[in-house]
């Protein structure tokens, strides 16, 4: 049996990290969980503390100050002391037997890298609910258009592919080769897709297996993680660490990706964030003050 070090790092979700650290020791390959407490404010260090003192299978590093995600996974797997190195979250919630299948279709499809079906649970839905939603889902596993996996479509079998969602096993030493670029700030968006990238430039397989599923909860109203910041700001973070990523990736996206002129798609793209972060948000907001929140 392969031994798998989860990495999670986490800034303000202490009761879900109170729910995920358990959840994934539960995992017969999960020999230790790597907390990674990204200047946190919530009494998460005092928790991580706590739970290390009575469970030597839990460890943490405090980064003090708030550092960002790529740093944070970073750390975290230069710690990780497994052949096997899990790219874990403060809110992710899994099947049974999750790496017990995915290490064997890893084996079997001859990947380096490989992901299970990530869906987006809100609050008020059942796992059930949210697969019967998320099965629904049309269209390919990867837009090639805008540069974008649909992480929680259910495909057909296992495949190869560009992008991945972003709870990654691969062997510890992949990860610390390939390494996360923390040049990605703000909510540190892009960090997962640029990394997968550059994996792909060194030579390494990525494959979708939509055998396992994770699930991440959609918090209504969250500030905590990379929704840290949120509005015209986040947006604004979004579009510079975009740019960094087609610029840095220029070559492989105009081979693998349908996008056209780089400036256009980077305007079209801006626009779109502006929609869905904060014009969006504002008329759902507007919405229920006409007409009262909907019942749970």
């Amino acid at each position: 049996m392969a031994d798998v070090s989860v990495v999670v790092p986490t800034k303000d979700r202490l009761p879900y990290l109170r729910k995920a650290i358990p959840m994934f020791l539960a995992q017969a390959e999960v020999k230790e969980v790597v907390v990674v407490v990204d200047g946190c404010s919530d009494g998460t260090l005092e928790y991580v503390k706590a739970a290390s003192a009575s469970d030597n299978r839990i460890r943490y590093i405090d980064n003090v100050t708030n550092k960002g995600l790529p740093y944070s996974r970073n750390c975290g797997l230069a710690a990780a002391e497994c052949e096997y190195a899990f790219t874990g979250e403060d809110d992710l919630e899994m099947s049974d037997g999750f790496f017990t299948t995915l290490l064997a279709h890893m084996a079997d499809t001859g990947a380096d890298i490989i992901s299970g079906r990530n869906v987006f649970r809100w609050e008020r839905e059942t796992p059930a609910e949210a697969m019967t939603r998320t099965d629904r889902i049309p269209g390919p596993a990867v837009n090639r258009r805008l540069i974008m996996v649909h992480p929680d479509i259910n495909t057909t079998g296992d495949q190869e592919q560009p992008l991945l969602p972003a709870p990654m096993l691969a062997r510890t030493d992949i990860f610390r080769k390939v390494q996360f670029d923390p040049g990605y700030r703000g909510n540190a968006w892009r960090e997962e897709s640029d990394f997968q990238l550059s994996a792909v430039e060194a030579g390494y397989k990525l494959v979708f297996c939509p055998h396992v599923v994770t699930f991440n909860i959609e918090i209504e109203n969250d500030r905590g993680g990379v929704h840290a910041t949120w509005g015209f700001k986040r947006v604004g973070w979004v579009v510079k660490n975009n740019w960094r990523f087609v610029q840095k990736h220029r070559e492989l996206i105009a081979k693998e990706f349908d996008v056209g002129n780089l400036y256009v798609y980077i305007v079209k793209f801006a626009v779109r964030r502006t929609f869905m972060e904060v014009i969006m948000p504002q008329l759902i907001k507007r919405k229920r003050q006409i007409f009262g929140a909907p019942r749970g």
